[in-house]
Parts: C-alpha cells; structure tokens; sequence
C-alpha cells in the first residue's frame, strides 16, 4: 500500500490525516519547516545580562497520532511538498460560501485585461496575496472586490489609524456611493458599514459572522502576535481573506510563513520586480573584538552602538552624502550619472541613518550634531505631523511605527537579517512604497558573530532582489574620536 495523505479543507483550520504507512513523526518532518519555525526570545538573567532563548513556533496541533491540523493557508504548500516527496495526496474542500461571498458573474462578464485576470484570481481563490506597487493600487482593487461582490461585508485591517482614514476617504472619493466607514474608537457600531475600516482589536463586538472578505493592507502588521493571534475569531466560519503586499516590503521567512498560514499563497501580480535599489556594502575601520563571545546588551553596545570607530565611519558616510563630497561618494561606490549622484535627488537627497536603539542614536548625533534625532514617538501622532528633515537619525522602533522615507538609507543597526527594514520604507502618503535608490551597510568584521550577521544581511538584500556592490574604503584603523559617555540613555 503506497504513504498516502488525506486532506480535509476547511475554514481557517484544515486536517491532514497520514496512511498507516506514514507515521506521524515521518510525517512532521516531511513538513516540518512549512507548519513551525524557530523564533529567538530574550529575558533578563540578572546582573543586567540579557539571555536568549530559541524555542519553536508552531502553525499545527496533533488531534491524534495521525491527525495533523493545520491553517488552510498552507495547504497549498503542504500539497506541493507531499506530492515533490511521492506521497499520494487526497484532497476533500468541505469549504461552503454563502452567496453574497460568491464572485458576480455579470460583473465578470463585464470586465476585461487586467481586472478579468484580478477577479479570476479572486474568484478561484477564497485565501490569496495580491502584489501592488504603490498604496494607491490597494484602493483601486478593494473597489474592484467591492463591486465582483456587491452584497458582501467587507472588513478592511489597517495598521494605523491614520492609514484606515486615508485609505477609506480615497475608496469613497473613487465610489461616493459605497458605503463605507472607519470604525469609531472604543466601540463597534450596531450596524456597520458594508465595507468597514479599522486598526484596532478585534474584541468588544466584532463576530465573525458579520464580515464575508477580510482584507489587510499591511502585511507586516498581520504577522505581529497580537493581531495575527486576533484572526482566530474567523477561523472555522465562511470567510474570505486577502492581503496586499508590495515588492519594496519584506518579510523574514517565519513572518512570511505567518501571513501566507492566515491569506494564502501570492494569487495575483502584475508588479515588475526589478528594482533599482543598489545596496552598497562598506567595510569601516577593524577594531578590537569585543572578548563577548554570545549575543547581549553588552556586545551590542561593544560591536555596534559604541563602537567608536564603526560610528566615526558611518558619521563620515553620512557627511559625505550630505555635502555632496563627489570624490567620497565614488569611493563608496555611488553611481553617477552626467556627473551627478544617480539616486533620486542628487542635489538634496533625504539622508536617514537607520539605527537600532536610543543609544546607539545618541552616540551618533554626537558626531552630527546639525542631524535630528526621532526614536519612540507617539502612537497618536498623525503621520503627517511628523517631520522628516534632509538629515535624520531613527531607531528601528520609530520606522516601524511611521516608515522610513528616504532616498539615501544607512543602515547602521547591523544585526541579524534585515528585520529592521521590514514595512518600513516608503510608507508616505505622497511617495507611497518608494524604496530608497541607495542603502549603505557595513561589512563589520568584529568577530565570528558580525561576520554571521553580514551574511545574514547579504542574504536578507538577495531575497528581496536588490542589487549589492562591494565597494567602499579599505579596511585601516581610523581616527577615533574622544568623546564623554552619554548619561542616562535608555533602550
């Protein structure tokens, strides 16, 4: 008898049943990096020591010993697995729809090009990610679905309010017959608008039976535990769910894994994924290592955020792009075209240093003191009051909650991956998911865990397709500069 696998569809939660041949364990291992992940904790060990603590996260619960639940927006990819391994697959959709969840034929009909492929893709597929270049394609295909689906409630998750107001005002303006609304705060309405935007929790009110489609604009906001853990009260009740992520996004393989568990496989794309991002990868001064052999609060601050000759180099970086230094710039590996900068504003370009705490933005402002410095904001504060001069120092915290807009990046955080990048660039209004033309990173050799962390990064810039350059000064002792240690700096 041939390894076998049964499976069942379902809303939110599908079961996988294994053949008397497969056992459970060969059958979790078959899959095992598509249903759990490692994530990295860190705790307080005492005597200001942080401790860090790898365990797993898992997507799948074990009902039985052959019995394996699931989130059906793996399905797809545990298919591909089990039939690439030679396992027989059997598969059962017990998926039913009510009809105002139902795809409008005339409205099919009716269309054409690209809205014809969009709405196939929608009406083939209940879970799905929908690639977009710009914020404004979110407006334009939410009105598509509004319109193949005219009877459905629509629910829209944005991750800011300010977002859930401008993304609503731009539908009503294309459409001023939808009715459409932001949810107020502190309470759900009675009687919601058909296509209802909100940033806030789920709890106080909402049910599940009253939204058909469930739309999230913000993909990296949809992985956070909070609101990804929100998402079960739609679990096992009909429902549609789509999210609409953009190339200039990225995500890390377990916050990719999270949002294609709750929205399904990429659906539908018609996004070019050139891009003209050039990462330029720098290698500053050597300097001692750190002695620190783990990761902790103190080796950061050796490796990283004090490091006096890493941040005298990324300082001299900064003042190179700032003053149009031409001759620095073409050590760094700028390209220039007709004799100028080829970023997006040569002659004035918006220069942002990307940095991972308060202290090490402190220790960098030392250095520039004419830069402004931002790091935790307030979540109240309308994007649009936040000012974002030419020259500007953020922590990962602060572009995490307002974006980082800039033609030139540095990325001085260092660290593991690009995680710090993640949803960040280009989320403005007015220069929606423009990714800078440069980031600047470093090379840092300190010891055997910023070299890990280089390559770590390297491989980060490769899967979200920028092209990286080795380039930059060589690698010689520089000038430190003497200065006092800051005085009471929080993370």
């Amino acid at each position: 008898m041939a390894e076998t696998v049964k499976i069942d569809i379902r809303h939110g939660r599908s079961r996988l049943s294994l053949s008397s041949r497969l056992s459970s364990s060969i059958g979790r291992n078959l899959i095992k990096d598509l249903i759990e992940f490692p994530i990295k904790e860190f705790s307080c060990a005492g005597n200001g020591m942080i401790r860090e603590v790898t365990r797993d996260a898992r997507l799948w619960r074990e009902c039985s010993s052959r019995k394996i639940i699931v989130l059906t927006g793996l399905i797809p990819a545990l298919l591909d697995r089990h039939e690439q391994s030679g396992v027989e697959v059997k598969v059962i959709d017990h998926r039913r729809f009510r009809k105002r969840q139902i795809l409008s034929q005339t409205v099919l009909r009716n269309s054409s090009g690209d809205e014809r492929e969009f709405l196939l893709a929608i009406k083939n597929n209940p879970l799905g990610q929908i690639e977009v270049s710009k914020r404004d394609e979110i407006v334009q295909r939410t009105l598509e679905i509004a319109h193949a689906f005219p009877a459905a409630k629509i629910l829209v998750r944005a991750s800011r309010k300010v977002d859930a107001n401008n993304l609503c005002n731009k539908l009503r303006l294309e459409d001023p017959e939808l009715d459409a609304s932001v949810k107020p705060p502190g309470y759900w309405p009675a009687k919601p608008s058909r296509i209802l935007f909100t940033c806030g929790a789920l709890n106080g009110g909402c049910e599940s039976k009253d939204w058909d489609i469930i739309l999230l604009p913000d993909p990296a906001k949809a992985v956070k535990k909070g609101f990804f853990g929100s998402m079960r009260i739609f679990r096992d009740y009909p429902y549609r769910c789509y999210s609409f992520i953009s190339p200039s996004i990225s995500l890390c393989p377990p916050e990719s894994l999270l949002l294609e568990a709750i929205s399904g496989r990429i659906i539908y794309s018609n996004v070019s994924h050139e891009t003209a991002v050039q990462v330029l990868w720098q290698k500053p001064p050597s300097a001692p290592a750190s002695g620190i052999k783990k990761r902790c609060l103190e080796w950061k601050q050796k490796s990283y955020w004090k490091n006096d000759r890493r941040n005298d180099f990324i300082a001299g970086v900064a003042r190179a792009f700032v003053t149009n230094n031409t001759k620095k710039l073409k050590k760094y590996g700028v390209p220039f075209h007709q004799g100028k900068p080829h970023f997006t504003n040569p002659n004035t370009p918006k220069v942002v240093i990307l940095v991972e705490s308060r202290e090490a933005g402190h220790e960098l402002q030392k250095r520039l003191p004419d830069w402004e410095f931002q790091s935790n904001g307030n979540g109240n504060v309308d994007n649009k009051q936040i000012t974002r001069p030419e020259k500007l120092i953020i922590t990962a915290t602060w572009a995490a909650q307002y974006g980082i807009e800039a033609d030139v990046l540095i990325y001085a955080a260092g660290g593991q991956g690009i995680g710090a990048l993640q949803s960040t660039i280009g989320e403005s209004e007015t220069r929606p998911y423009q990714a800078p033309s440069v980031v600047i990173d470093f090379a840092d050799e300190c010891d055997k865990i910023t070299e890990e962390d280089v390559r770590d990064r390297r491989k980060g810039y490769r899967n979200r397709g920028w092209k990286q350059q080795e380039q930059g000064l060589s690698s010689t002792p520089g000038k430190t500069t003497k200065i006092p240690v800051a005085q009471g700096v929080t993370l």
